[in-house]
């Protein structure tokens, strides 16, 4: 504000002064010039007051120009000021190392053609488009990407804001600001490469993912997600208003929002893993999902969102309902079969007995489990049972029988005709060896009964055969001496008795080659 005392003391000096020079009245003159006097006094009083005043204010604004230049040589974004022809006529030490060379001076053409100039799009730059020329035309330019190469520093990013310098709404500059942002640039194109190869390994991955902020809004989900719910996940979606009419737990109860996994980890910081849900899809399809969900927390702990993992385990829960369903009817198979059944580990070594294999050896299934199949097998056997187990783990028994002798606990020996397979896990390794085992003791005994009969009826044949040898010679004598006698009637009656003789001897050689055909046709066809 202008002080205008100075000038009021001069008028009253002047109507002092001319009152004083017009006056002839003595008494008059005088209070006119002691009014004079005094008006001289007070504005020689007002100039020393106002000259202090204006080197207060010199120094004042000395004072702050210092600091603006030290606000300004401090400052780490470069600092240009221009005057109302567009030329720098200030530039702070950032500007001027960033510049590679003093600036003050040049024009917007200059500065141009000295820093390769150009849009962060890439497109050229004109002296209309520079921050500063808009400046000075009244506009407020703010945080403007351009790109400059200077020296041999190679391309640098920046971000350049200006504004008008106006008084009394008169502009008489403009400053302009810039900010180099080349590793920020770099770093977030490295943050956008990483997150696009993030993204190709989400989208790559058989398990539905998704991630939510802190609001539990959705913010990522994989191509795996839009299958498992059977429609597109939207991005910004709330979470719970998506999935809540769809998630059921194991009981067939649908999760309430504040339930789901992923809710509670967001809200809740929890971290869970291995949760079996379930899922209905829009067409009305169940699956079952297996879930891991835990928050994304930064340093300080603070919950920044939360990642979800969903495995889509249908197929494999209906395996696990077959595989128990197969294991039932084994185990049904197994406890009931008329037939022992026993599975062994590849060293030999008993795992399970069924009860008709308990009742062949007489032992308890527990008093077999760990023990080997050799200490139930007959001495005179074992090595042939050996060999056979060792072909067996090499494939080479998936169809033949092996029949042997094994010693029960009470030290009788039994016959056993044994079968064995080979389960094998999905690797192909071999999980155990299934052996079955039918008891054939009583065929064995009757084998060996009807062996012994039948030595005994050919040892009888052979005597009946050497019998018609030593009838035979008796009576070719007696026919020879009745062919002497002379007393034919007599001699007669003789040779009838030795026909009728020979005629059952003949029988009885007969009857011996018809029983010894019939043995080897009985052998060949493995009937005795």
């Amino acid at each position: 504000m202008i002080d205008t005392a100075p000038d009021y003391q001069i008028e009253q000096i002047h109507r002092d002064l001319r009152n004083l020079l017009r006056s002839t009245d003595t008494a008059a003159r005088h209070e006119a010039f002691s009014r004079l006097t005094a008006g001289i006094d007070e504005l020689a009083l007002t100039n020393l007051r106002l000259a202090k005043e204006n080197r207060e204010l010199r120094m004042r604004g000395e004072r702050l120009e210092r600091e603006r230049d030290a606000v300004l040589e401090a400052a780490i974004q470069g600092v240009l000021v221009y005057d109302t022809e567009g030329r720098i006529i200030r530039a702070n030490r950032a500007a001027t190392e960033s510049l590679e060379q003093d600036p003050v001076g040049m024009s917007g053409d200059e500065l141009i053609r000295h820093t390769g100039l150009r849009r962060g799009d890439g497109r050229a730059v004109s002296v209309e488009d520079l921050p500063s020329t808009r400046a000075l035309q009244g506009e407020k330019v703010a945080a403007e990407r351009m790109d400059a190469v200077i020296g041999a520093g190679g391309r640098r990013n920046i971000l350049a804001s200006a504004s008008p310098l106006t008084h009394d709404g008169r502009t008489f500059g403009a400053v302009v600001v810039w900010q180099e942002i080349t590793e920020q640039v770099r770093t977030i194109r490295m943050l956008e490469e990483e997150k696009a190869r993030l993204r190709v390994i989400i989208d790559s991955a058989p398990e539905a993912i998704l991630v939510v902020d802190a609001q539990a809004r959705i913010r990522l989900a994989n191509r795996a997600a839009e299958a498992i719910n059977a429609r597109p996940v939207p991005e910004g979606e709330d979470y719970a208003a998506y999935w809540a009419t769809m998630i059921y737990d194991t009981d067939g109860n649908r999760c309430k929002p504040d339930d789901l996994l992923l809710i509670r980890a967001v809200k809740h910081g929890e971290t869970v893993t291995g949760r079996e849900r379930a899922i209905i899809q829009p067409g009305g399809q169940r699956r079952e999902i297996l879930v891991n969900a835990a928050p994304i927390v930064n340093k300080s702990g603070e919950i920044l969102g939360a990642v979800g993992v969903f495995q889509d385990i249908t197929d494999r829960k209906k395996a696990e309902r077959a595989l128990r369903e197969s294991e039932e009817r084994f185990r049904g198979v197994f406890e009931r079969a008329g037939i022992g059944i026993a599975l062994v580990d590849t060293e030999g070594r008993f795992l399970r007995a069924n009860p008709a294999f308990e009742r062949f050896l007489g032992y308890p299934a527990r008093e077999m489990q760990g023990r080997n199949i050799g200490d139930f097998v007959h001495p005179d056997d074992l090595d042939s049972a050996r060999l056979h187990f060792q072909e067996t783990l090499a494939g080479k028994h998936d169809e033949d029988h092996l029949e042997k002798r094994y010693i029960r606990k009470d030290g009788r020996t039994v016959w056993g005709r044994l079968a064995t397979t080979l389960l094998r896990d999905p690797q192909g390794g071999i999980r155990f060896v299934i052996g079955m085992i039918e008891d054939i003791t009583g065929r064995k005994e009757n084998e060996s009964l009807r062996n012994r009969a039948f030595e005994q009826i050919e040892h009888n044949m052979e005597q009946f055969a050497i019998l018609g040898d030593h009838v035979r010679h008796p009576l070719q004598v007696l026919l020879a001496r009745a062919d002497l006698m002379e007393d034919e009637e007599t001699a007669e009656k003789i040779r009838e008795q030795v026909l009728r003789i020979n005629a059952r001897v003949r029988q009885l050689d007969r009857g011996w080659i018809e029983s010894r055909e019939i043995r080897e046709f009985l052998r060949k066809n493995e009937l005795v």
